[in-house]
């Protein structure tokens, strides 16, 4: 494979980054923007718009800094500045507290989220995260859909109601018996 070169430098997810700093001085200690490399690669196509990478001994010494950050173009645009707010700060939370630190064993490393769920599965636990680790979770065989579609973030349906039909095209119903038995019948007649 090729080497990709279409991509530039730029400041704008720095900029966003030193604002952050500013408003939340506490909660990202340590955390030093002038450690990093901020690339914008162009005409690639990505599902998340932006992407940090840690760079390790010895690649690190040469480039000097021990995290890149990547944004695509195309994603990165189509995001309003909510968006990019929370994707930056999103991916200032990857790196651990020590990670812009030469003497830390979390130097040039990166976390993962501590919360990755389904919306679905975020819903049947009663809109708890981490259900593994919060006694309050729900359990999903004592709630409703409709309960549960009470839990869904704002307008997000991962829960499709019974009656609603997809595409316009097919409406949802549910498999009876009789219907299973008479597709068997209608099957075994046309192999006669």
């Amino acid at each position: 494979m090729p080497r990709y070169i279409d991509y530039h430098s730029d400041g704008e997810i720095k900029d966003i980054m030193e604002r952050i700093l500013e408003r939340f001085p506490a909660m990202f200690e340590g955390f030093d923007s002038n450690k990093m490399a901020f690339i914008v690669t162009k005409k690639k196509k990505a599902k998340q718009p932006i992407k940090i990478k840690s760079i390790s001994y010895p690649a690190e010494i040469f480039v000097g800094k021990p995290y890149i950050v990547e944004s695509f173009d195309a994603a990165w645009k189509k995001l309003d500045q909510k968006k990019k707010n929370l994707a930056v700060f999103r991916t200032m939370c990857a790196v651990p507290d020590g990670g812009f630190d030469a003497n830390s064993k979390y130097y040039s490393k990166i976390v993962k989220p501590e919360i990755v769920m389904y919306m679905r599965e975020y819903a049947a636990a009663g809109g708890v995260p981490n259900w593994m680790e919060n006694p309050a979770a729900s359990d999903p065989m004592e709630r409703t859909a409709d309960e549960m579609k009470k839990d869904m973030p704002g307008g997000i349906v991962a829960i499709p109601d019974a009656k609603a039909k997809t595409d316009g095209k097919v409406a949802r119903v549910p498999i009876t018996k009789s219907a299973i038995a008479s597709v068997g019948s209608k099957s075994a007649k046309a192999a006669v």
